[in-house]
């Protein structure tokens, strides 16, 4: 079956196209946002010059924080009540705390803003683990690796259209404040939650009356650590996805410390002050990576469903982590700005393959009443993997970000990731390619415990 056939099969399902302009306003959206706090935390004279790889982890970890603590309990809401409408409210409230962003943040460091921004980020991964989960609640089975391709794809683009607006904005005009760049994200929230909440009935994104956790709120969130324990040992009866999500997991640690190396180095070694007092080259430099990120985010979703039809999700997991290997390898060799675009461009290729993967692994291989938190402990580690890879860069990445010998060591951790999930996924894939695409080979599976 090709994968051309699935996406007209998706254009033509009503369903989906309302909830992929649910996800891509919001995620339009979560690019302004991002971006106008990305330029104040850096940029803002108000709040002082930025100065040492720790402060750019720990302004990250600040905002990400929250939800990697708190993920665990998103899920269990998310199997209990309407998707629909937490999705719907979720934005709402996103948009009503950015009005009080925009009335604080004007007036530097205050405490009232960092607790918005930390919500409303801890609010977005909220909405995605949301929408990751009703998928199947509104695409069929065989389309589903299509689906999140499509829907991964075109909301981290819709993202990156975010972040490039609001830089180029800033960079043709630099009296634009903050402020209003935020107020413009809050207006894209508001328009996602209109959209669901005129698209969808309430029931219509899951979780399915029958399989809903039982009890309110309070009672759910009391009985969240005995779920989570049972969800742990749900993924230990499912083998393929838990492996290819601890890959996940290893890739946004490894990351993280690239991405420390990255900002450290445009905001230090590769920064001239004499010709570039007010880092317009920085700003302009950071805001092509944002764009070379995206279209590699695209690539991989052209190339990820057929090239997992073709040779496997389990071959393509490893194709993409041994491709980050040579890419951080040439990095350590060269150290130049333009190899970096290159390795943004590829290593966000490997990153929304592994995803779109994984993503899939845990839609085919978990059932409804337990998807949501299945996602949310995927989403945990997600976050803390690449929080966890903040904070070793802080410890190993000088202020100007010249670290080859670092780079070296993720590069050769990258080839350990490849060599070992090869080895240890061999009966287990992420899912059963066979059971769904003609295309595949017709060759009697191996045991395997994934099923």
């Amino acid at each position: 079956m090709r994968t051309d056939g699935h996406v007209r099969n998706l254009a033509g399902n009503r369903r989906f196209r309302h909830l992929l302009a649910v996800r891509l306003t919001s995620q339009v959206a979560d690019g302004m946002f991002q971006a106008s706090l990305a330029l104040s935390v850096f940029f803002n004279p108000a709040l002082g010059e930025a100065g040492d790889p720790f402060r750019y982890a720990a302004a990250v970890a600040l905002l990400l924080g929250p939800y990697s603590l708190l993920g665990p309990y998103v899920g269990t809401v998310l199997d209990r009540f309407s998707r629909r409408n937490l999705i719907g409210g979720a934005n709402l409230v996103r948009a009503a705390l950015m009005i009080v962003i925009c009335l604080t943040l004007p007036g530097g460091f205050n405490w009232t803003w960092v607790l918005c921004a930390m919500l409303v980020l801890a609010a977005n991964r909220f909405v995605l683990a949301g929408l990751a989960a009703t998928h199947p609640q509104v695409v069929p089975e065989r389309d589903l690796v299509t689906a999140n391709s499509l829907a991964s794809t075109l909301g981290a683009l819709a993202y990156g259209l975010g972040l490039a607006t609001t830089g180029i904005a800033k960079l043709a005009d630099s009296d634009v404040s903050y402020s209003m760049l935020a107020l413009a994200a809050g207006c894209g929230y508001l328009a996602s939650a209109l959209i669901v909440a005129a698209t969808f009935k309430r029931n219509a994104l899951g979780p399915s009356e029958d399989e809903a956790a039982d009890g309110g709120l309070w009672r759910g969130v009391a009985a969240t650590t005995a779920g989570m324990i049972a969800g742990f040992r749900y993924l230990g009866r499912r083998r393929g996805p838990a492996l290819v999500m601890a890959v996940q997991g290893l890739h946004r640690f490894l990351y993280g410390i690239v991405f420390i190396v990255a900002i450290a180095l445009f905001m230090g070694f590769f920064w001239d002050v004499e010709s570039d007092p007010t880092r317009t080259t920085t700003i302009t430099w950071l805001l092509v990576l944002a764009i070379l990120g995206n279209v590699g985010v695209l690539a991989a979703a052209i190339v990820t469903p057929r090239a997992t039809r073709v040779w496997g999700p389990r071959n393509w997991v490893v194709v993409l982590m041994a491709l980050c290997a040579v890419v951080v390898a040439a990095l350590a060799g060269t150290m130049v700005p333009v190899m970096f675009a290159a390795a943004v461009l590829l290593v966000n290729i490997a990153s929304q393959g592994v995803k779109i993967t994984v993503d899939t692994s845990i839609q085919r291989g978990v059932e409804d009443a337990y998807r949501g938190r299945v996602f949310s402990v995927n989403d945990t580690v997600y976050n803390v993997g690449y929080l966890a890879g903040l904070f070793a860069a802080a410890l190993l990445v000088p202020a100007d970000g010249y670290a080859p010998g670092t780079l070296v060591g993720v590069a050769v951790s990258y080839g350990l990731i490849c060599v070992g999930y090869a080895y240890l996924a061999r009966d287990d894939a992420p899912y059963d390619a066979e059971s769904w695409s003609p295309a595949a080979p017709r060759t009697q599976p191996r045991p395997t415990t994934s099923r």
